[in-house]
Formats: structure tokens, sequence, C-alpha cells
């Protein structure tokens, strides 16, 4: 029992680092740096965690569960991705950021 529950709680890390990179990158296409928190509890990844982007002044944020995070373990995807897109343009309106060409 206790080595399902490692693994869950490693899909559960994995799917939240992922989520993170995902959007340390789309910030970087819009020319902006920030830092991006979490409020996951490391002893209850039953409520998920609500993930949060400060920039320029600038917050937004928005909140997974654990099933959402959990799905994120091999790539971003779906309804997360959408709402990460959505997240990144917000803060870039927000601060009169634009996208960086490459």
């Amino acid at each position: 029992m206790r080595m399902e529950g490692e693994q869950l709680h490693e899909q559960f890390d994995t799917g939240l680092k992922k989520i993170k990179h995902e959007i340390k990158n789309r910030l970087v296409l819009q020319g902006l740096f920030g830092t991006i928190t979490s409020d996951d509890d490391p002893h209850d990844i039953s409520r998920g965690a609500r993930v949060e982007i400060h920039a320029k002044g600038k917050a937004v944020g928005i909140s997974f569960d654990r099933k959402q995070i959990e799905g994120c373990c091999l790539r971003v995807a779906g309804a997360v991705l959408s709402s990460i897109i959505t997240m990144v343009e917000e803060l870039s309106v927000a601060t009169g950021s634009h996208t960086v060409d490459r």
C-alpha cells in the first residue's frame, strides 16, 4: 500500500513540475520573467494545488485538482494547457508585454 502511495505522490510531483515548466516556457515567449508559486501540501495531495504567476507587479492564478496534475506527469495538455495559455496571455496583456519572435 505504501508503494502505491509513493507512486501517486511521484506522479503528482512530476505533473506539478511539468506544469510549472510549461508556464515558464510560455512566459519567456511573451518576453516575461516571473515567479511561479504553488500552494500544494506535500502531505495531502488529495486537494490538488493552486498555481500562481507573479510578473511585473501583476499576478494570476488557478487551482488544479489532483487528477489534472497527475494527468500532466507525461506532458501538459488539454484543459490544463488551455488554462496555462489563458493565464499567461492575461498576464501579458496586464503587463503590456509582447510575444518574442524566435
